[in-house]
């Protein structure tokens, strides 16, 4: 049955202000940290990857707590409503710092933030799951879903810019807390459109899985698969976004400002190529698109080494066209799962959908977290200063010019090996679902 537009509208609404939690984290804050804020740049990289580390493993047990729910609400607004409020605590401690933060502060903030992302994150996802147990409607749904989180990106991203323009001056601090204000206005305004509009499925299966189970789930196949090809998928925009600023002012000599730009070129491409890729995982197959994109991507990131320092249109287009295939890996994954979550459930006779998508929301974070880490050590090592701009040596230059083009590459060929000879297709999930729908 097809979902109408009003329901997926509403659903994906959240989607607008948690996706500000991704990637522009990861391209505006570690810089206004380091450089603004005073913090020491390995400091800054470090910080930015234990959160994550300490907040990895509260995924699954969120997941866990999801599934086990039952209220009159349902299972999934509650935690997707609670999640918003502690998310939005986190935002104004994470975007209004101020200089002179201390390192323990900025971990506090960032992981008050990273909670509340977690309980709305994994409750909205597992949501999407279970609207739909069509296999070429589960693409529709996340499609919606990739396409709200790109235009959250678009927005999110016009915001420093702009506010830096009506201020008359290019202070980064402006940016950053224009930001904060409006996320602290979207996050409860969509979570509530969310909740008050979407239905809830019944649950499928038998009784709840216990909590000394969540390990066990890590051995499943399938699901072991996909997680880990979530993880390449993950690691190579979390390369580039935690480079991205660093690459386009100090070694392309773009202003900020221009630099901010060309993120946005590259998220309208994105939004506009989303329903291509629906079309092309109907024709293919999800997993067939899928291993496209990243091979599409792989091209698009070695084109990067090449690019003249001085054409703005030139680096603009190729921003347009990098967007193309770096919508379809994130959305197409999660629509994947949804298809393993109901291969488990009718094999297991239990229904672990929060689980599985709080795995794999574990897995993102980890993709994001991992490049702030490992690359700002490295930047730190081979004497890269963000404070020096264009003015760092040659060697260093070119240290930030591999990092930023050669491991993305490498991630997405990994992805892909992971991901050949894929087993379920629009016919294997039919069958599931046919078979559910007797039990």
């Amino acid at each position: 049955m097809k979902i109408a537009r009003g329901i997926l509208a509403a659903y994906v609404a959240p989607a607008l202000a948690l996706a500000a939690v991704g990637l522009p984290v990861v391209v505006y804050l570690p810089p206004y940290y380091a450089g603004s804020l005073g913090l020491d740049l390995s400091v800054v990289g470090l910080i930015f990857f234990l959160v994550r580390i300490v907040d990895v493993p509260l995924d699954p047990i969120v997941g866990h707590l999801v599934d086990r729910t039952t209220s009159r609400f349902g299972r999934f607004r509650p935690w997707l409503a609670g999640g918003a409020v502690v998310m939005a605590m986190g935002v104004w401690l994470v975007f209004m710092a101020t200089p002179g933060i201390s390192a323990p502060m900025a971990f506090l903030g960032l992981l008050v933030m990273y909670m509340g992302y977690s309980s709305a994150a994994v409750s909205h996802t597992a949501w999407g799951a279970v609207l739909s147990d069509d296999y070429h409607e589960r693409s529709r749904v996340f499609g919606w879903w990739q396409a709200a989180n790109l235009a959250g990106l678009f927005l999110i991203l016009a915001v420093p810019p702009l506010a830096q323009g009506l201020a008359g001056k290019s202070d980064p601090a402006i940016g950053v807390h224009a930001m904060g204000w409006v996320l602290l206005i979207a996050l409860p305004l969509m979570a509530f459109i969310a909740v008050s509009r979407v239905p809830e499925r019944p649950r499928l299966g038998g009784q709840h899985h216990r909590l000394r189970e969540i390990l066990g789930v890590f051995k499943l196949p399938l699901l072991r698969r996909l997680l880990l090809a979530d993880l390449f998928a993950s690691l190579a925009p979390g390369v580039t976004g935690a480079l991205f600023l660093f690459f386009f002012e100090a070694n392309r000599g773009y202003k900020a400002s221009e630099a901010s730009t060309l993120l946005l070129f590259y998220f309208a491409s994105g939004l506009l190529a989303a329903p291509l890729w629906i079309v092309l995982a109907r024709r293919w197959s999800k997993h067939g698109a899928v291993i496209v994109a990243f091979l599409a991507n792989c091209v698009s990131q070695a084109t990067f080494v090449l690019l003249p320092k001085d054409n703005f249109p030139v680096i603009a287009m190729a921003m347009l066209l990098a967007g193309v295939p770096a919508v379809a890996p994130a959305f197409l994954l999660r629509a994947m799962l949804a298809d393993v979550s109901d291969a488990e459930t009718l094999r297991s006779g239990q229904e672990r959908t929060g689980l599985f998508f709080a795995a794999l929301v574990a897995t993102q974070k980890l993709g994001y977290a991992i490049p702030v880490g490992l690359s700002y050590a490295i930047l730190g090592a081979i004497g890269f200063a963000p404070k020096l701009g264009a003015a760092n040596t040659a060697s260093a230059l070119l240290g930030l010019t591999l990092l930023f083009i050669v491991p993305p590459i490498l991630f997405a060929l990994v992805a892909v090996y992971i991901l050949r000879g894929w087993p379920i297709d629009a016919d294997v999930q039919a069958a599931n679902a046919a078979a559910l729908a007797k039990a």
